[in-house]
C-alpha cells in the first residue's frame, strides 16, 4: 500500500500565486478604470455645458478649464498632470465645434478630454503601465438664447 500524502505548503503557495493573485490584481484594477472613465465623461459634459452657458468663447473656455480642474482634483488628479497638448500620462481638454472660437445660437460645442488610466494595479506596489482614455461630448447652444454682444 502506498502513501498518497502531498506537499501542502508548496501546493498552497502555487495555488495562491497562480490562481488567486491574478484575480486580486484584476479586481483591484477594475475600480480605477471605471473611476477615470467616469471622470472623463463628467469633465466633458460639464465643460461643454459651461461653454454653452458662457457669454464669450474665451470666458467659457477659462470657466470650463476651471470646472475640469476641480472635477479632476476631486478624483485625485492634481494640476501637475494637466498638459496643453495630448501626451502620455497627462490630462488634456480641447474645445471645438461647428465654428470654433465663435459662440452663436445653434452652434455645436465639442469638448474632448483625455485622461490616463492605470493598466494594472498591484495591491501594495502601485500601478503598472497606463493608457490614455479619450471621451468627448457635444452640446448645442440654445437657439433662443440671448447672447450679450460687447461693443
Amino acid at each position: 500500500m502506498t502513501d498518497e500524502r502531498g506537499f501542502v505548503v508548496p501546493e498552497w503557495l502555487v495555488g495562491i500565486t497562480l490562481i488567486l493573485m491574478p484575480m486580486i490584481v484584476l479586481v483591484a484594477s477594475i475600480a480605477p478604470w471605471y473611476q477615470r472613465a467616469n471622470m472623463a465623461t463628467l469633465i466633458a459634459q460639464e465643460a461643454a455645458r459651461t461653454m454653452v452657458l458662457a457669454d464669450s468663447w474665451e470666458a467659457g473656455e477659462a470657466d470650463a478649464r476651471q470646472v475640469a480642474l476641480e472635477i479632476a482634483a476631486n478624483h485625485g488628479l492634481g494640476g501637475e498632470l494637466w498638459c496643453a497638448s495630448p501626451a502620455p500620462g497627462c490630462v488634456t481638454i480641447s474645445f471645438g465645434g461647428t465654428t470654433p472660437g465663435l459662440l452663436q445660437r445653434g452652434t455645436e460645442i465639442d469638448v474632448s478630454v483625455e485622461v490616463p488610466i492605470p493598466g494594472l494595479v498591484v495591491p501594495g506596489f502601485g500601478s503598472v503601465a497606463e493608457f490614455q482614455w479619450t471621451q468627448s461630448h457635444s452640446e448645442r447652444v440654445d437657439d433662443y438664447r440671448s447672447i450679450v454682444v460687447e461693443p
